[in-house]
C-alpha cells in the first residue's frame, strides 16, 4: 500500500510539473504569435511581457529575447525602456549568474545608450550595473569611471543612499587597484552618509569594506573588530540574512587565517543557509560548497569531505567551465593528499599552479608550492620536495615584504593627505544639508487668503532663523570634533611609527652596522631619523614629558637652531593653567604660526611674548617679514588660517591677525583662564 502511494505521489508531482511547463509554453507561444502580428509601442509592450514571463529561465533564450526587446526599444527611441531592460539583464549577470563576462559583452554592445537616457534613476542604475559587470570581470579601472558617473546621477536625484552606494562600490574597486588611501576615504564617506540617513544594511556593508581594507594591508585585529561591528548592526535589520550574508563569508576567511577551522566551517554553513534564502539568487553557491569541501578536508573530517566531494562530482565536475575553479582544485588537491592518493594530488597541484601563475595569484601560488612540497615528500621524492619548499619560503618572504611595504605606504600617504580632511568634512556637510533642504521644502504649504499667507511667512522666517543658528552650531561642533579626532589619530600614528616601524628600523640599522655595509647603514639611519621626525610632527611628545612652557621653548629653540631667524622671546610659566586639550591647541597655534613665518614671511626677526595674568594668558607673535593683504587672504580662507580660528574658538579665546604688505604680521591671542 505504501509503495503504491509513493508511486502515485511521484506520478502526480511529475504531471503537475508537466502541466505547469505546458501552461508556460502555451503562454509564451501566444505572446510570440501576437508579437509577430503587431508593430510599434504595442509590439514593444508585448516583447516586455514576454521577457517578464520567461524571466531568467535557463530553458528559454532569455538573453536573446532581452536583446531583441532592447533593440526594438532603441528603434522606437524608447531609450529609457531599453536602459531599464539592460539594467535588468546586467543585474542578473553581475549578481546572480556565475559568469559576469557574458553580461559584460552584452553591456559593451549597448554602452553608448547611457548618454541617451533622460530618466536619472535609470541612468544611475545603468552605470551601477555596468560598473558591477566590469568589476566582476576584472576590469576594475573602468568600473571606477562608471561608479563615478553613478555618483553624479545620485546627486541630481538628491538620493543620499544611492550616492553612498556608488561610493562604496567605487571604494571596493580602488582597493583592488591598490589605492588604499582613496579607498579608505570613500568608505568612510559612505559609512557617514549611511549613518545620517539611518541605512543599517548599507552602513554594515560599508564597514565590511573597511574591514577588508584593513585585512588587505595587514591590520588583522582591526579588520576582525570592524567585521564584528558590522555583524552586530545586522541584528537591527528586519531581513537578517540579507544583511549578515557577506559578513559571514569574510568572518570565515578571518577564522581560516587564525587557524580556527571549527569557526570557519560554522560561518560557511551559516553563509550557505542565508544564501539559499536570498530573493535575488545565490551566485556564490558553488564557491561556498568548494570552501566547505576544503575546510572539512583541512580539519581531517574526511567523512564529511567525502559527502561534498560526491556532491561536487555530481553537480560541477562535468562542466566545461567550472566557476571558482581555483578553489575547486584546491579542495581536490587537499582531499587526495589527505587520502594518501599522492599521484592524483600531484596532478591537481600542477593544474592549480598553472592557474596561479597565469592569473598572477601569488597567495594561491604560495599555498600550491607548500602542498607540492608536502606531496613530493610523502612520495619520498626529497629533491623535488626541497625545490618546492624553497619556492614556498621565497614567496613567503616576498609576500611579507609586500605587506610591510603596504603598511608603510599607507602611513606615509595618510600623513601627506592629512591636510585634505577639511575638504572631506565640507562634502559631508553638503550631503547633510541636502537632506535638510528636502525637509524644509516639505514645510511649504499653500494657505488661502493674504492674512494666512502673512502669518505663515512670519512663522517660516522664525523657523528658518533658528535652523540657520542650529546648523551653524552643528557645523562648529563638527569642526571641533574633527580637530579632536585628528589629534587622536595623529597620536595613534605617532605611536605606531615609533613602536613598530621605528623599532624595526633601529634593528635594521644595528644589523647593517654589524654586517659592515656602510651604504645600507647610512640609509637605515636616515630612514629611522625621517620616521622619528614624522612621529614628532604628528604628536608633540615634549608637551607630555616637559609641559607646555618647555615644549614651546623647545619649539623655538629648534627653529632658532635650524634657520637664520633672530628670535626674541619672553615666555611665562603657563604649565597646568589650561586643560590638557587647550594646552595642545595653544601649542598647535604657536607651531603653525612659527611654521608660516619660516615658510612664507621672509622675515629676519621674530618676537614672541607669552604673559600670564590672573584672568588670562596673552600671546603675541610678530615678525618683520613681507606681510600680506589680510582682506584678500581672509576671503580665500586657507586651510592653515581655518585651523587657527577653529582652535581658538575651541578654547573660547580671542584671536586677531594684523598684517599689511611690507610691514610684517602680528598675531595676538587672549585665552581666558
Amino acid at each position: 500500500m505504501k509503495k503504491q502511494l509513493l508511486v502515485f505521489i511521484i506520478l502526480f508531482g511529475y504531471l503537475a510539473s508537466y502541466a505547469q511547463e505546458s501552461t508556460l509554453d502555451i503562454k509564451i507561444q501566444k505572446l510570440k504569435a501576437e508579437i509577430s502580428q503587431t508593430e510599434g509601442l504595442t509590439k514593444l509592450k508585448l516583447l516586455d511581457s514576454l521577457f517578464k514571463t520567461i524571466g531568467y529561465n535557463q530553458d528559454y533564450p532569455f538573453d536573446s529575447i532581452a536583446k531583441t526587446t532592447i533593440d526594438y526599444a532603441i528603434e522606437l527611441d524608447s531609450f529609457n525602456l531599453a536602459g531599464k531592460k539592460l539594467n535588468d539583464i546586467s543585474r542578473y549577470y553581475s549578481l546572480t549568474s556565475e559568469f559576469p563576462e557574458t553580461g559584460l559583452e552584452v553591456f559593451k554592445q549597448y554602452e553608448s545608450l547611457g548618454s541617451k537616457l533622460t530618466d536619472d534613476d535609470i541612468a544611475r542604475l545603468f552605470y551601477i550595473r555596468g560598473g558591477d559587470l566590469y568589476y566582476f570581470s576584472g576590469e576594475t579601472k573602468t568600473s571606477v569611471e562608471l561608479y563615478e558617473k553613478a555618483e553624479q546621477f545620485a546627486l541630481r536625484l538628491n538620493d543620499s543612499s544611492a550616492y553612498a552606494e556608488a561610493k562604496y562600490f567605487k571604494a571596493t574597486s580602488l582597493l583592488d587597484m591598490g589605492q588604499f588611501i582613496k579607498s579608505s576615504q570613500e568608505l568612510i564617506k559612505s559609512v557617514e552618509i549611511y549613518r545620517l540617513v539611518k541605512d543599517t544594511i548599507g552602513m554594515s556593508y560599508a564597514k565590511e569594506g573597511i574591514a577588508e581594507l584593513y585585512s588587505y594591508i595587514g591590520f588583522e585585529e582591526e579588520a576582525k573588530k570592524i567585521t564584528q561591528e558590522a555583524m552586530e548592526l545586522c541584528k537591527l535589520y528586519k531581513d537578517y540574512c540579507q544583511c549578515i550574508h557577506p559578513h559571514l563569508f569574510d568572518n570565515a576567511y578571518q577564522a581560516e587565517l587564525a587557524g580556527n577551522q571549527k569557526l570557519r566551517i560554522k560561518r560557511l554553513k551559516e553563509y550557505y543557509h542565508c544564501g539559499m534564502q536570498l530573493k535575488n539568487g545565490f551566485p556564490n553557491k558553488p564557491l561556498v560548497i568548494f570552501q566547505l569541501f576544503l575546510a572539512y578536508t583541512e580539519s581531517d573530517s574526511l567523512v564529511k569531505a567525502k559527502e561534498y566531494y560526491d556532491l561536487i562530482q555530481e553537480k560541477y565536475a562535468f562542466k566545461d567551465e567550472i566557476p571558482y575553479e581555483a578553489v575547486y582544485i584546491d579542495g581536490l588537491m587537499a582531499y587526495f593528499f589527505a587520502k594518501k592518493e599522492y599521484d592524483k594530488a600531484l596532478i591537481q597541484a600542477k593544474r592549480k599552479l598553472k592557474i596561479d601563475i597565469e592569473s598572477e595569484d601569488f597567495a594561491g601560488e604560495y599555498y600550491t608550492y607548500e602542498m607540492m612540497s608536502k606531496i613530493f615528500k610523502a612520495m619520498n621524492d626529497y629533491e623535488n620536495a626541497y625545490i618546492y619548499n624553497s619556492k614556498h619560503i621565497k614567496l613567503k618572504d616576498s609576500l611579507l615584504s609586500v605587506k610591510k611595504t603596504r603598511i608603510l605606504s599607507y602611513y606615509q600617504t595618510l600623513y601627506e593627505t592629512e591636510k585634505r580632511d577639511f575638504q572631506i568634512a565640507s562634502q559631508k556637510r553638503k550631503i547633510t544639508i541636502l537632506d535638510q533642504k528636502n525637509k524644509i521644502k516639505q514645510q511649504w504649504l499653500l494657505f488661502g487668503g493674504l492674512g494666512l499667507l502673512a502669518i505663515f511667512t512670519i512663522v517660516y522666517l522664525v523657523r528658518s532663523k533658528r535652523f540657520v543658528r542650529s546648523k551653524q552650531e552643528l557645523q562648529e561642533k563638527f569642526s571641533q570634533d574633527l580637530l579632536n579626532e585628528q589629534e587622536k589619530e595623529r597620536s595613534r600614528l605617532a605611536r605606531e611609527l615609533h613602536d613598530s616601524v621605528g623599532q624595526k628600523l633601529m634593528l635594521l640599522s644595528k644589523t647593517t652596522q654589524k654586517l659592515g655595509d656602510e651604504n645600507a647603514e647610512k640609509l637605515a639611519t636616515n630612514t629611522l631619523e625621517e620616521v622619528r621626525s614624522i612621529s614628532r610632527g604628528l604628536h608633540p611628545s615634549n608637551l607630555v614629558r616637559l609641559g607646555l612652557t618647555e615644549a614651546i621653548n623647545a619649539l623655538v629653540y629648534d627653529i632658532n637652531a635650524n634657520t637664520d631667524l633672530f628670535f626674541t622671546d619672553e615666555v611665562d610659566n603657563v604649565d597646568n593653567v589650561l586643560p590638557k586639550d587647550s594646552e595642545l591647541h595653544l601649542y598647535r597655534i604657536i607651531q603653525e604660526t612659527l611654521s608660516n613665518i619660516v615658510k612664507h614671511a621672509e622675515a629676519k626677526a621674530v618676537k614672541m611674548n607669552i604673559n600670564k595674568t590672573s584672568g588670562n594668558i596673552h600671546v603675541t607673535v610678530s615678525d618683520n617679514g613681507k606681510g600680506f593683504d589680510f582682506d584678500s587672504k581672509f576671503k580665500s580662507m586657507s586651510l592653515g588660517l581655518k585651523t587657527l580660528l577653529e582652535r581658538a574658538k575651541i578654547m573660547n579665546a580671542q584671536i586677531n591677525l594684523n598684517s599689511n604688505k611690507g610691514k610684517g604680521t602680528i598675531l595676538t591671542l587672549n585665552i581666558p583662564i
